[in-house]
């Protein structure tokens, strides 16, 4: 139901503004990197601005455009100044590469009210354990899905999105 189109990709202006217009999507902007980036993403129709670092000239961007602003950390004092700044969740990246559900695990206890996000290396391995942390958003990579592409074509792809989807529901308690 969300999709990140990373300003990263050629084009991804363009992609934002065409898949804004499906009401069965929410589209966000990722990787943006600056107040420009931001604003050109907020224009084509972007809901969500992400970035991977902690880009505190963001958040009023966004704020002000009604969307949320999740900014990327990976450091204590980095998660804590996101939150201090206003930023609507914080997402962990790489997570993978800074401990995964062991480092959100340790991040919790001191602040228990910060809403996380992970990216990097989230797979079938870690999944449910990051929902059962109270992560709020899990984010696929281009990483894993294009491996998944790659090795079982579309209905592959489906067939692990869908697999990631089911253990998320577990996870949650809902019946699928």
């Amino acid at each position: 139901r969300f999709a990140e189109i990373t300003l990263s990709v050629p084009g991804a202006v363009g992609v934002i503004e065409t898949l804004s217009k499906r009401s069965d999507l929410v589209v966000g902007a990722g990787t943006v990197l600056s107040i420009e980036q931001a604003r050109q993403a907020i224009s084509a129709g972007a809901q969500f601005v992400v970035s991977p670092t902690l880009e505190l000239s963001l958040i009023p961007i966004c704020h002000e455009a009604g969307i949320a602003c999740i900014s990327g950390a990976a450091t204590p004092t980095e998660i804590i100044t996101a939150q201090r700044a206003g930023s609507d969740l914080v997402k962990i990246f790489p997570a993978d590469c800074v401990g995964g559900p062991y480092f959100v695990r340790q991040m919790l206890g001191p602040l228990p009210d910060v809403r996380f996000m992970v990216s990097g290396g989230v797979s079938q391995d870690n999944v449910a354990e990051y929902v059962k942390l109270g992560v709020v958003g899990v984010v696929l990579g281009s990483a894993s899905l294009d491996h998944q592409l790659s090795k079982g074509g579309h209905d592959g792809l489906v067939r692990y999105v869908r697999s990631l989807v089911k253990l998320v529901d577990e996870a949650l308690g809902v019946s699928c």
